[in-house]
């Protein structure tokens, strides 16, 4: 099964990232997967008076025509794995806290997009009436914590889609992997998050 894991440069940054993706609700599935785009729409408080509500999709990088499969070609817990920067997944909007930050083990590589920001007044009905209006749609609904989680809030969904859809490519390659590491050094978890 694929997994997600991340390592963080310090102990703060990774306790608000493991809140963050507990703290996230998978409102509303696709309803169909299409090959290589994942289309949602994700929104969370800003402050106590806004909702900010953001609609786009994570895409699949291709280099010509052949999907690129990263992050780290090796297991994570060996020792001096290196992931990819956050910054080529989320480049919009990625608090301060989150630069350096490193995804391990995602695949495939899909940069998220954000076609469309909005900011709503926050009220009793605004959770449900946003809920309601993509209800008809193919998108994810996601509720992030808070407005400055969403790429976190995105990359959850992603890999609960991963988890039920994987890839076959991916599959033997980590079954195979896996067999090949039996004697490495392995690191615990610290510092990652399944």
């Amino acid at each position: 099964m694929p997994r997600f894991k991340f390592k963080a440069k310090d102990q703060k940054t990774f306790d608000r990232v493991s809140a963050a993706f507990s703290n996230t609700e998978i409102l509303q599935r696709q309803k169909k997967m299409v090959l290589g785009r994942w289309d949602f729409v994700v929104f969370g408080p800003s402050g106590k008076e806004d909702i900010v509500l953001r609609k786009g999709f994570a895409e699949q990088a291709t280099i010509q025509r052949a999907p690129v499969y990263i992050a780290s070609l090796v297991d994570p817990r060996v020792h001096d794995v290196s992931g990819v920067p956050i910054e080529e997944f989320i480049s919009d909007d990625l608090p301060d806290e989150y630069c350096g930050l490193e995804i391990v083990q995602i695949d495939p590589l899909r940069p998220l997009t954000i076609e469309k920001k909005e900011i709503l007044a926050k009220g009793a009905r605004t959770e449900s009436e946003i809920c309601k209006s993509y209800e008809e749609d193919n998108i994810a609904v996601i509720r992030a914590p808070d407005e400055s989680e969403w790429g976190i809030a995105v990359l959850k969904y992603l890999h609960e889609c991963d988890s039920a859809f994987s890839d076959s490519l991916i599959e033997t390659f980590n079954s195979q992997q896996n067999a090949s590491f039996l004697g490495s050094s392995h690191w615990g978890n610290k510092g990652m998050v399944n």
